[in-house]
């Protein structure tokens, strides 16, 4: 799991990413947070094979499985989307989930390709599109 939150975070994702192209989207979603004031506001979470539901939470506050609102669990029948973007940008899911009206956000690069979380994974092609 990479967590990138400041500029000596993200210079650290981009030498220990190894896809190039997790490389450029985390460098073009840094650039953009940054063209528009919000790079202060923006933690980026990376979310590759071996990591786990907990780590996540315990990363972030939360897990992306578990809706915020009413605690419903993927899977289960009243589970409803909660977060602002979810898209498959080729073999990565990128997910934004705002907090607040401050312009906070996260947003997470979930690997689509590799034997990561399958539940996670499942979520993303469901309703990332």
């Amino acid at each position: 799991m990479l967590s990138i939150y400041d500029r000596a975070t993200l210079d650290t994702a981009l030498v220990q990413a190894k896809d190039p192209k997790l490389r450029s989207l985390i460098a073009s979603r840094w650039e953009l947070a940054e063209a528009v004031g919000l790079a202060e506001l923006t933690h980026m979470l990376i979310v590759q094979p071996g990591d786990d539901e907990a780590a996540i939470g315990t990363e972030i506050g939360f897990s992306p499985l578990v809706s915020p609102v009413d605690g419903a669990r993927y899977g289960e029948a009243d589970f409803q989307p909660y977060w602002a973007w979810l898209r498959d940008v080729g073999s990565w899911f990128e997910m934004i989930v705002t907090v607040g009206d401050s312009g906070f956000a996260f947003i997470l690069l979930i690997d689509g390709q590799g034997d990561g979380l399958p539940d996670l994974q499942r979520l993303c092609g469901d309703f990332g599109r």
